[in-house]
């Protein structure tokens, strides 16, 4: 395709999707983990409402690529997973929510972002109001590929 990501274009999402090899155990595996982060962040179980809502995506990262600041409405979960990556690939930077609110803090700005740097078959998730962003990514011989995904309750995609 002629952009970075598969988000913005249903077909060619599906069309991926569709030939991506292991394809059901990547998706129980997800499923799963999400089970888990609900459990372990109290939240309601994904069976009280309706069972879960999963939404998946392929961003490949080539020099320059870059994602800016932003957060998944109309989700609960946000999330990524790495198949690919190198030992230059550009992190993931979670932007703390309070920002807005410092006032006269005198807390480091640094301190204010989690970068994590990935790692080929690492996946992460965290709560979907979390802004996060990607810097460009430097020249590397391997591009960052990541699937990024959305969970939410069923019964709200209805």
């Amino acid at each position: 395709w002629n952009r970075y990501t598969t988000y913005h274009d249903r077909g060619l999402n599906l069309d991926w999707q569709r030939d991506l090899p292991g394809k059901d155990k990547f998706e129980a595996d997800l499923k799963e983990a999400a089970d888990q982060f609900i459990k372990r962040t109290e939240r309601r179980p994904f069976s009280d409402k309706g069972g879960q809502f999963l939404w998946y995506w392929a961003s490949i990262y080539n020099e320059g690529d870059h994602h800016g600041s932003h957060n998944h409405p109309n989700s609960l979960i946000a999330g990524t997973y790495y198949p690919q990556t190198s030992a230059e690939s550009s992190s993931i930077m979670l932007e703390s929510p309070w920002d807005s609110f410092i006032m006269h803090d005198t807390m480091p700005g640094e301190k204010n972002v989690f970068n994590y740097k990935p790692n080929a078959g690492d996946m992460i998730m965290w709560p979907s109001w979390i802004k996060h962003r990607v810097d460009p990514q430097p020249k590397t011989e391997v591009p960052r590929i990541a699937i990024s995904f959305n969970f939410d309750y069923a019964n709200y995609h209805d």
